[in-house]
């Protein structure tokens, strides 16, 4: 196309049909909505995916602080943790502006991250806890698995390094749920399972982000992981007290909704239903069971339909316990994984 003809400057933006600019604090005109897209490519963290995402249902993030404040962990532990991740999120959106900050490493850019361990027996908060980190830290949370990385060390490293690249890239909080294969003590024997331990403990020295781990068996952690890891927090079985407070955490959410008629009788029973040995996970799947057997009873979720799915759950885990002549807790602290 030519130049365009003189007295352009005179012409208005929306009708001029050789300049259409738009800055950050321009409203844009009609004309330029119509050449912008319809939707925007994304990475979808959850499914490991690039997606496209209709721009009319984009919005602004809103960062659940709550969420963090609802944990049951003692209260000098969620100071320590809050601390520990604000200033690390903090560093982090400071270097990304002004450049690289001073190392307190002898060797540039190594122990730079913040590395914590979350352990302890199935259903004690340990993923919601790095969840409810995320939102402190209002960044997203890059959730990985062992599925995802592999176990082939030269795989193991290649993967991670994309993946710690992509994570500080994007300001994430990184969570290797289940770490455990990563985290398991070198033998003499086990010449790949020494490699892949070796490969993720050099990983970790350079890793400059957030990066939270979970584990159910800490008892078989390698010894070189304890100078690397800055917070390790131990996640006991559940007691009533803690139980009670995580019924009465996931009720208060059903306050005001369609379930949430009969609630209160619920709650005037937390002291019955926190005596009831379940998880976290366990309380919800027995929340869930029973909102949805009220929902095909076309009735509002009560105590009855609550009593049921208690009932079921606790007659599975007797059956388990049976059939292993123990609980999982008690052979976990058998074989020395965790106490």
């Amino acid at each position: 196309m030519g130049n365009p003809p003189d007295g352009t400057k005179t012409r208005n933006k929306q009708t001029d049909p050789w300049k259409l600019s738009l800055s950050f604090q321009d409203e844009p005109t009609e004309d330029e909505f119509l050449i912008m897209p319809t939707e925007l490519p994304g990475y979808d963290l959850q499914e490991k995916e690039w997606v496209n995402l209709p721009v009319s249902t984009l919005t602004s993030i809103r960062w659940n602080r709550q969420a963090f404040e609802d944990l049951v962990l003692n209260e000098e532990t969620k100071r320590l943790v809050r601390a520990m991740v604000s200033v690390r999120a903090s560093s982090i959106r400071t270097r990304r502006q002004q450049g690289p900050r001073v190392d307190y490493d002898a060797i540039a850019g190594k122990g730079n991250g913040l590395i914590m361990l979350f352990h302890g027996s199935p259903g004690t908060g340990k993923t919601l806890t790095a969840e409810s980190v995320a939102e402190i830290a209002e960044m997203p949370l890059f959730p990985i698995t062992c599925g995802d990385i592999g176990t082939e060390p030269d795989k193991v490293e290649t993967y991670l390094q994309l993946v710690f690249e992509l994570g500080q890239s994007w300001n994430c909080v990184l969570l290797l749920d289940e770490a455990d294969v990563f985290l398991e003590e070198r033998t003499l024997t086990d010449l790949q399972r020494n490699s892949l331990v070796s490969v993720f403990l050099r990983m970790l020295e350079y890793y400059t982000g957030i990066l939270i781990l979970t584990s159910n068996r800490v008892g078989t952690f390698d010894e070189a992981f304890r100078s690397r890891i800055h917070i390790a927090l131990h996640y006991e079985d559940l007691r009533p007290r803690a139980r009670k407070t995580i019924w009465s955490n996931f009720l208060s959410r059903l306050e005001g909704t369609e379930e949430g008629e009969n609630v209160a009788e619920i709650e005037e029973r937390l002291d019955e239903l926190a005596n009831h040995k379940l998880n976290g996970r366990e309380i919800r799947n027995a929340l869930a069971t029973a909102r949805q057997l009220a929902n095909h009873e076309g009735e509002k979720m009560s105590w009855d339909h609550l009593e049921l799915a208690i009932k079921t759950a606790n007659k599975f885990g007797k059956y388990l316990n049976d059939v292993h002549g123990h609980s999982a807790s008690s052979w976990a602290k058998e074989k020395r994984e965790r106490l």
